[in-house]
């Protein structure tokens, strides 16, 4: 937190900005890539909640984590050009018809559908290209969990005519199953437990390991951390998706002290003073629905140099998060204009306007990289023309 208060008031770093502390994302993800070795799990990286930043992405690989996974097409594009290789794409959101000849030439090693429409659209590309493609299957029935608008994918009671129908068309294979989420944060026990997608996901895995008499990939993503992926391995997975795993930022990190070390932080800075209340820039704010409706909380430098924390007025739900809204700290201290003001939230940068920028080197002589737009794009606001 010194080290991007420091980089923010020398305007290194843009307020409105995500800093990584990329050293650490290393750290984290050695630890996650290792804990998958010894469950015998792949371990692909996810991207989206910080951006597709392309430095976050080399300081995973420096971990040992070298492939992604694409939660839509645009992240399949940024992944790949920050270096990971596309281990999975299609899953959650599918990839349009126009973009499909593009996503082939992403060379992802499995790719998920929801219907057989798709498996047709996909197969006559592949032909075109003269590529094989490994398909995963999205299956679902009634005893699922689904996140509202996640809704969507092949019932299990169609699932192995589906993959028959699949593999008979040209150049491609049916390689793998999956669901989400297959683990997911128990707000009322405060703890981790397995779905029945993942349930479902082991049970057709086999089915279709019968049919084609070849391992299929068992992908189980969602919440994945060191704790998730030892319940995620005992409900059979072969393949898990850590995201906020890799910045210290899961659920679990919430409530007690987890393996992973948080990451990142929102910068941003006092704009203007109204009735008593310090206003802060937004552009990136975002209010977590994991964890609920709970408080939120910054924190700033006093004049005597500590860390004073102060409530949050977030913006409503659905308003555009011009300003966030700090009252005075609890000794009445209010910060003055241009004052550095620092949020721990869980993000999701790749649905806001904020920026994302990693920063190495923090506990000695920190130095901020560049700075990129929340798709992982060049941005033009601090280091562009």
């Amino acid at each position: 937190m010194s080290a991007a208060v420091s980089l923010h008031q020398s305007n290194k770093i843009e307020a409105n900005s995500y800093v990584i502390d990329l050293d650490t994302v290393t750290l984290n993800s050695k630890m996650l890539k290792e804990k998958g070795d010894e469950l015998g799990l792949d371990v692909i990286a996810m991207t989206k909640q910080v951006g597709r930043n392309p430095d976050f992405c080399e300081a995973v690989k420096a971990g040992g984590i070298i492939d992604a996974v694409a939660v839509d097409f645009e992240c399949a594009v940024y992944s790949r050009a920050a270096g990971l290789n596309i281990a999975h794409l299609g899953h959650l959101v599918q990839i349009p018809k126009a973009q499909i000849k593009r996503g082939i030439e992403l060379e992802p090693k499995l790719w998920t559908i929801f219907n057989i429409e798709q498996a047709h659209a996909i197969s006559k590309e592949a032909v075109k290209s003269g590529v094989d493609i490994g398909i995963s299957l999205r299956v679902w029935n009634e005893e699922c969990t689904f996140y509202k608008g996640h809704e969507g994918g092949i019932h299990e009671n169609a699932a192995v005519e589906v993959a028959s129908l699949i593999s008979r068309l040209p150049n491609l294979s049916v390689l793998g199953v999956t669901s989400f989420p297959a683990l997911l944060f128990d707000k009322e026990k405060n703890s981790l437990s397995i779905t029945a997608n993942a349930r479902l996901i082991s049970k057709v895995a086999k089915q279709l390991e019968d049919l084609f008499a070849h391992e299929i990939v068992r992908n189980m993503p969602g919440t994945t951390s060191v704790a998730g992926m030892e319940l995620l391995a005992s409900a059979g997975a072969s393949q898990v998706e850590p995201g906020h795993g890799l910045t210290g930022t899961t659920p679990l990190s919430y409530l007690e002290e987890t393996p992973e070390i948080p990451a990142i932080a929102y910068v941003s800075e006092v704009a203007h003073h109204h009735m008593g209340r310090a206003y802060v820039f937004g552009g990136g704010l975002y209010r977590d629905p994991v964890l609920g409706e709970i408080p939120t909380f910054a924190a700033v430098i006093s004049p005597h140099g500590k860390f004073e924390t102060h409530e949050v007025d977030m913006p409503n739900l659905g308003a555009i998060d011009y300003y966030a809204i700090l009252s005075p700290s609890k000794t009445g201290y209010l910060p003055p204009v241009g004052t550095s003001v620092i949020f721990g939230f869980r993000p999701q940068v790749f649905v806001t306007r904020g920026l994302t920028v990693g920063i190495k080197d923090v506990g000695s002589h920190p130095v901020a990289l560049k700075h990129y737009g929340a798709s992982g794009a060049n941005s033009l606001v601090k280091d562009g023309e």
